[in-house]
């Protein structure tokens, strides 16, 4: 990958997949998705990025006359797991949605299409808002990457999840809130999740779409990684996996490594203690 356009920059899983991107060299466009409100820490996530020469911010409102000069084959990254997890669907109402495939469809060397999605959405029950985008992308005439993951932590989680919950309080108390969004099925730290989309996305040169479910590998690892924060009364909704063993479309991939639960919540903890 050369070069990718992410939308919700500083969201979650998006920062992360950019600040990846930067590190190996690639150009990354950021659209900062103003129209849904600052989220947590902008300005800390954007001094960490700003400054590197092959970044470049643009805001959700400048997307309709935004255009690529360049030839070089882009790649669009589309987080709705991000939008899922912050219940934040609602930005992508019918303008967004236009613009969205209006810069898309005439931006030529945008080529892939890269949705990050969660688990969830594997059964058309969910999020009707979400699964009406993905059904109107699959017309953009772009060749189609879904990635469905389950609970992902890192550094920058938010506070929906209950990981996050737990490390801030440790540090001030607070009572823990479930979010009936949070996949307790499965989890994968950031970094690991991040590696597998980013080389999977190389796989095919012939097809049009490509689903791939991303899993630890590990059994009953949400389980483990919570008590290891001490959270073994915290009851969780869950939704079976059997629910979605019957799509014969998806490729399951294990990550290669799953890094130390010890080695990354520490990670994840250095940036609470810095911000909080």
């Amino acid at each position: 990958m050369d070069k990718a356009v992410i939308f919700g920059i500083y969201d979650f899983v998006s920062f992360h997949i950019g600040r990846a991107l930067l590190n190996e060299g690639v150009e990354v466009i950021g659209i900062h998705t103003d129209e849904a409100g600052e989220a947590p820490f902008v300005e800390e996530k954007r001094l960490e990025v700003g400054r590197n020469a092959n970044f470049k911010e643009i805001a959700l409102s400048e997307l309709d006359t935004y255009r690529e000069a360049d030839t070089i084959k882009t790649t669009f990254i589309f987080s709705l797991y991000d939008l899922y997890m912050s219940n934040t669907e609602t930005i992508l109402h019918k303008q967004t949605v236009t613009s969205l495939q209006q810069f898309i469809e005439s931006n030529k060397n945008l080529t892939n299409i890269l949705f990050i999605l969660p688990i969830q959405l594997l059964s058309s029950k969910e999020s009707q808002a979400l699964q009406t985008v993905i059904k109107q992308a699959s017309a953009w005439g772009k060749k189609n990457f879904y990635y469905y993951l389950p609970s992902i932590y890192g550094p920058w989680q938010p506070s929906t999840f209950i990981f996050q919950q737990a490390l801030i309080g440790k540090m001030e108390k607070q009572d823990i809130k479930e979010s009936k969004r949070e996949w307790t099925g499965d989890v994968l730290f950031v970094e690991d999740a991040i590696k597998v989309i980013l080389s999977s996305s190389e796989y095919s040169d012939t097809e049009d779409e490509m689903k791939f479910l991303i899993e630890s590998g590990l059994e009953d690892y949400w389980n483990n990684c919570a008590a290891q924060l001490k959270l073994n009364n915290v009851m969780t909704e869950r939704i079976q996996s059997e629910l979605f063993e019957e799509n014969k479309t998806i490729n399951r991939v294990t990550v290669n490594r799953v890094t130390p639960f010890s080695d990354s919540i520490e990670k994840q903890l250095e940036i609470v203690k810095r911000f909080n």
